[in-house]
């Protein structure tokens, strides 16, 4: 599933995120402790979906790294990473996150759609939170299932569009109540408002089924499950909502999958 719109070009998108990488807390003293706990708390239902100590001794590819904190776990917990991200400035906060935790780290600048790799090379492609910003989504998935090796699991983040935040905090708080959408449509008013930096040139949301159609087009064993119950209020972002996960109307849908052996 892709919006009928006019795409941003690679320039646009890449110039965004060289402002602002997640996590990266740029101009503030924070360590890599504090950034990790900061992660953990927020999105306090990470560690036990990912289960970071189960690629133990695997070889990952952390796809679209941030600042790294996610690549600085699953060293932690015993795997060979590979991090790479589109930006110079992402690129850079992981190479001293890393360092400042510890880690050897092999970090690179790559566009997800082309990666520098030969096929059926890592135990598992994660990728959190960067396909909905590619606006070829298929060719970057095309490119995780290439870059995996048979058997291999690919792990990722993509926006939910049927979730509180999309329809309360983003549709009415920004397009009904501000009458933004006299003037934009969905599509734009979602990624004009989608990150903690307003103006993200291009951003998607997925249903479950839009979701598990774009993977089972390249995988098999797919799944997607709702997680990360929040809203955005007009002076304060993420706040939590108290609700089960059995309701499905979480900011992210986590899928995992694997390459057909």
């Amino acid at each position: 599933m892709e919006s009928q719109v006019n795409y941003p070009k690679v320039k646009e998108i890449k110039d965004y995120w060289e402002d602002s990488p997640p996590m990266s807390f740029v101009g503030e003293a924070v360590s890599y402790r504090e950034k990790r706990k900061f992660r953990y708390s927020l999105q306090d239902y990470m560690p036990a979906t990912f289960q970071f100590a189960a690629f133990s001794g695997k070889l990952v590819l952390d796809l679209g790294c941030g600042a790294g904190i996610d690549s600085a776990e699953f060293l932690q917990n015993g795997a060979y990473v590979v991090s790479t991200d589109l930006t110079s400035t992402a690129t850079r906060l992981t190479r001293d996150l890393l360092q400042e935790a510890g880690f050897l780290s092999t970090v690179l600048q790559a566009e997800a759609t082309s990666l520098p790799f030969k096929p059926d090379t890592f135990d598992c492609v994660y990728c959190f939170g960067v396909l909905h910003h590619i606006p070829n989504t298929q060719k970057a998935v095309a490119e995780i299932n290439r870059v995996l090796k048979p058997g291999g699991q690919v792990m990722a983040m993509v926006y939910h569009k049927d979730s509180l935040l999309y329809a309360y905090s983003i549709i009415y708080l920004r397009g009904v109540r501000q009458r933004l959408l006299d003037g934009l449509s969905p599509d734009e008013l979602l990624s004009r408002y989608s990150e903690r930096r307003e103006g993200c040139p291009y951003t998607i949301a997925y249903t479950k089924d839009e979701a598990l159609d774009l993977f089972s087009r390249y995988f098999t064993s797919v799944s997607v499950d709702v997680r990360y119950n929040v809203i955005d209020l007009p002076e304060q972002r993420k706040v939590k909502v108290n609700l089960s996960d059995e309701y499905e109307l979480g900011w992210h849908l986590i899928i995992k999958a694997m390459k057909m052996a």
